[in-house]
């Protein structure tokens, strides 16, 4: 499952891990993407990377997630059934990662971001935003080469009331999309066709998005007690319990194929400068962009990714304010119920 997290506060006990971590040769050249700041970020491939290379990348960014929560599932199995792995070096030490899936449903390229988390030492960087971008450039630059599929649905998962109140806040500079704030019928078959997929539980069967246990046991006591706006509280389910249940939040936002490429652009530029432009692996004008992607999806072939058969009835596109879903959604819970 998902989660955007940072370490807000670690203890010696988490120190001393880090810093007497044991943690073997960790690849810094021959993944390298690009460097930001005293950062270096490196992408991989998690499948077909060699397994004497995977285990110390993997060792480290263990040892960065134990800092930041409670895991619920061993990070090794977990991580290899996931796709990319992006992580963050400072000094020879892994400090910040992102974990990334995808899949296909219809037209549909679902993108994950499994998981995210950063040291408390690293914080104030934006690395959490950096490792997105690096992330969501390489799955744009995988869109580009696969036939028959034009959109591509970002998601992501957290059981962090404050970052849901940040999603809202900059909710303006993604109003124009299809996202779970205002989503579409057509999202609502995406976010219905995930919990399938998942298995997963919504809190109450009036409020989507809303998920039930996704991170039983995760959240540390400084990440509880968060404060909200005005605007979430009435979005909220009734019995919701981010803190000790585990309940998340689902945030979809879908994008064309050419409506994810202007702001995608203008943020590398304004976070990467020219090398958003000329990088080697990821860089707009780049000639050698594609050769990972391609490679990538040459070993692939038809595994890569399994399209899901769902329901093509035609449907009203146009996206409905969740807040008057949720009130459409129990006033046709009570017809139903008086028809009865």
């Amino acid at each position: 499952m998902t989660s955007i997290s940072v370490a807000i506060r670690n203890s010696d006990k988490e120190h001393n891990l880090i810093k007497q971590a044991d943690i073997g040769e960790v690849p810094l050249e021959k993944y390298h993407v690009l460097s930001y700041r005293e950062f270096r970020l490196h992408t991989i491939t998690i499948k077909y990377t060699p397994k004497n290379e995977l285990d110390p990348i993997l060792k480290g960014c263990e040892i960065v997630e134990k800092a930041c929560w409670k895991a619920q599932e061993d990070f090794f199995e977990y991580a290899k059934k996931r796709d990319l792995l992006t992580y963050v070096e400072k000094d020879g030490k892994i400090v910040a990662f992102q974990i990334a899936s995808y899949w296909i449903m219809d037209n549909y390229l679902i993108f994950d971001l499994d998981e995210t988390m950063v040291l408390k030492e690293c914080r104030g960087h934006s690395l959490a935003r950096v490792l997105s971008m690096i992330t969501g450039r390489t799955v744009c630059l995988m869109l580009s080469r696969m036939k028959g599929i034009d959109k591509m649905v970002f998601m992501g998962l957290t059981p962090n009331l404050r970052l849901v109140n940040v999603l809202d806040r900059y909710r303006f500079a993604y109003r124009m999309l299809d996202n779970s704030f205002n989503p579409s019928p057509e999202l609502l078959k995406v976010h219905d066709a995930f919990l399938e997929k998942k298995g997963a539980e919504l809190v109450h069967k009036d409020y989507p998005f809303f998920l039930k246990s996704a991170f039983p046991g995760s959240m540390k006591p400084a990440d509880c007690g968060q404060k909200t706006s005005k605007r979430i509280e009435k979005i909220l389910p009734p019995g919701l319990d981010f803190n000790f249940r585990g309940d998340a939040f689902l945030f979809f936002m879908a994008f064309g194929k050419l409506t994810v490429l202007p702001p995608l652009v203008i943020m590398m530029l304004l976070t990467f400068g020219l090398g958003a432009l000329t990088n080697k692996k990821l860089g707009f004008f780049s000639r050698k962009k594609y050769e990972e992607i391609d490679r990538f999806l040459k070993l692939n072939g038809n595994t890569m990714v399994e399209r899901r058969k769902s329901d093509r009835r035609v449907v009203d596109k146009k996206p409905v304010d969740i807040e008057h879903l949720v009130e459409r959604r129990k006033s046709d819970r009570r017809m139903a119920t008086l028809d009865n």
